[in-house]
């Protein structure tokens, strides 16, 4: 049974991971109020794990929530897929993303080379760090150290899916694919956490 519960974990949380990023389902829009149903998931998984219990599930949903809406990456995302310039003034995401790696560089023979100067990188570092915000939010509400940290593969699930898209184009350079597999990602952690 325990296979059949961390399957389904890891299915729903790709699923709903999907819907929070706009997954055209619903008369050909988002489905109605998109943003909640992964925060409700984690919340009612969260319950099934521990006891049900109303204060857990609002804790933990509402971390979930807040977590995944407190942390914007779409700069980061966009530049990890597509590559393109950056500019320092203007492409700014998260204040506490960008004040950590805006100013990284390094000089070689007296010449600054920023990270913002590798528009992947860059986008695979602030994705990076967005993930580990994330998850680790919704670690504190769930108690788990671990799932806490695991939001750090976030850049490689989005990396991952922009070389998937060149095998079966999302029409988003693989950030539809990498919304998939981070959800499933996310789920699987869960799952070896709670269960």
């Amino acid at each position: 049974m325990i296979y059949f519960y961390t399957f389904l974990i890891i299915a729903l949380s790709s699923f709903l991971w999907r819907v929070r990023g706009g997954l055209d389902i619903w008369n050909g829009e988002n489905v109605p109020a998109n943003k909640i149903w992964f925060a409700v998931f984690i919340g009612l998984v969260f319950c099934f794990s521990t006891g049900w219990n109303i204060e857990n599930f609002a804790n933990v949903s509402i971390a979930t929530f807040s977590a995944h809406q407190l942390c914007s990456w779409g700069v980061y995302i966009g530049r990890l897929l597509k590559g393109e310039k950056i500019d320092p003034e203007k492409d700014k995401q998260n204040p506490l993303i960008d004040e950590l790696i805006l100013p990284l560089h390094t000089t070689i023979k007296g010449n600054k080379i920023y990270l913002y100067q590798y528009p992947k990188l860059y986008g695979f570092v602030g994705t990076t760090i967005t993930g580990l915000m994330i998850t680790y939010l919704m670690g504190l509400a769930i108690g788990s150290f671990w799932f806490g940290f695991s939001g750090a593969s976030m850049g490689v699930c989005y990396y991952i899916g922009s070389l998937i898209c060149k095998l079966k184009d999302d029409g988003k350079s693989g950030w539809n694919w990498g919304e998939w597999i981070f959800g499933a990602y996310m789920g699987a952690v869960l799952a070896w956490v709670l269960l």
